[in-house]
């Protein structure tokens, strides 16, 4: 890989570094939030979800558009509008309830564009051997951002006037923005200009007999020819986030105080299991390439398991602290190996160029209405018995361990589009 592509990989990625530092801001304010706004726990589950809301629909309309415009332009106007909303908290009057989350649903909008643009110019613009490490590096800026905010809360809330952190730890999400809009325009709107060298080893996007019919990018996605990426997308997408990965990213406080650990010492173990996430979300990125997304989504469905079953039987008995933060240390370990690696990697593979971009948006919006309907729901499921969704998110673990056996293919050294049913992965491997 040469310098030009590394540039612009680190830049393309960016959006998952606004993305993770909104996800751990957001989890670093909730309780800051609750004491601030008075929240029953339905409502306080609607504000803590304001932004996932907002990134369903950011998802559809992102698909169209990066189709349509391309993938630089959809990552710059989601910059611009997420710089916007994060400033927008800052105001004075976002102290008042509506304008806090209308500034928030604004902010999921532009996450959910993210979401769809940054994998796909990834995508398209790695050499096939290296494509799964090159799109895995917007899962390393998420992590990295979920760092930066979960230290910046806590520094925050150790200090003596802490009563504004979410205003504040929010808010603070200008910046990477800003700094991801400034960087773009440097960019190339499509696949930035490779070496013969690098595009001798690009993976074809499509076969040469379908890139007359679908180079247009106004093909209808849902149609009976692509079921099977429909159907891959809709299940991997669901299945991460029944993993409980937001559940106990967001409510990490609450769920540390369930288990008698306080806010200030809370508040500490964040920015720990933060950092070693992100550093197993590193090792998930050397070797994606290497052992394929199969093997690491089958690793981690056991391993996220297994946690989330002393999780469940660990809070009523409130052992000592240390045993909760080795639990949620390894669970996230697990989950930032496997699933926090492949998912966005998986989602870009699958669709054809011609509904590539719509395909991404459908994968990431299902993904995102699954994810607000657990965090919207959680508060007043945890209010009457937390465990049992421990439970139930293990048990879905499992499950999902026999439907990646039984029916997932595997897209390492495959081209792009290639589960579509009208291109045989066998005849579009590398050989």
């Amino acid at each position: 890989m040469n310098k030009r592509l590394i540039t612009a990989a680190m830049i393309g990625s960016l959006g998952g570094l606004c993305f993770g530092y909104d996800l751990g801001a957001l989890s670093a304010s909730t309780q800051s939030l609750r004491e601030q706004f008075h929240l029953s726990p339905a409502i306080f589950g609607l504000t803590i979800s304001a932004s996932l809301w907002g990134t369903i629909g950011g998802s559809l309309v992102a698909g169209q558009f990066a189709d349509r415009v391309g993938r630089r332009d959809l990552i710059a106007w989601c910059s611009i509008l997420y710089a916007l909303a994060a400033m927008g908290i800052t105001l004075p009057w976002s102290s008042q309830w509506r304008h806090f989350l209308a500034m928030r649903f604004l902010c999921g909008i532009a996450i959910g564009g993210f979401t769809v643009g940054c994998p796909l110019y990834l995508s398209e613009l790695a050499p096939i051997a290296r494509r799964g490490r090159l799109v895995s590096l917007f899962q390393v800026q998420v992590g990295a951002g979920v760092v930066i905010a979960f230290s910046i809360g806590s520094l925050i809330a150790h200090l003596p006037a802490s009563g504004a952190l979410w205003r504040w730890c929010l808010g603070a999400g200008v910046v990477p923005a800003f700094a991801l809009a400034l960087l773009l325009r440097s960019m190339p709107p499509g696949e930035p200009e490779l070496s013969p060298s690098d595009n001798q080893k690009k993976a074809p996007t499509v076969p040469a007999s379908r890139e007359g019919n679908e180079s247009s990018g106004h093909e209808r996605l849902f149609r009976w020819r692509y079921r099977r990426p429909i159907l891959l997308a809709t299940s991997i997408a669901i299945f991460n986030q029944l993993s409980g990965v937001n559940i106990l990213l967001l409510y990490m406080l609450d769920i540390l105080s369930s288990a008698g650990i306080g806010l200030s010492l809370g508040h500490t173990y964040t920015v720990l299991i933060s950092c070693l996430s992100f550093a197993t979300t590193l090792l998930g990125m050397a070797v994606v390439d290497r052992l394929g997304r199969k093997p690491l989504l089958l690793l981690g469905s056991a391993g996220m398991a297994v946690c989330l079953l002393s999780l469940g039987f660990a809070i009523p008995h409130h052992f000592a602290p240390l045993l909760y933060l080795s639990i949620l240390v390894a669970y996230n370990a697990f989950f930032a190996f496997s699933q926090g690696t492949v998912v966005w990697v998986y989602l870009s593979e699958l669709f054809p160029r011609g509904v590539r971009g719509t395909g991404q948006g459908y994968g990431s919006s299902v993904h995102w209405i699954a994810n607000a309907i657990l965090i919207s729901t959680f508060p007043m499921v945890q209010h009457a018995s937390s465990i049992r969704t421990f439970y139930f998110f293990a048990l879905m673990m499992v499950l999902q361990i026999v439907v990646v056996l039984l029916w997932y293919p595997e897209t390492r050294g495959t081209v792009l589009g290639f589960a579509s049913d009208t291109e045989r992965a066998d005849g579009n491997r590398l050989r």
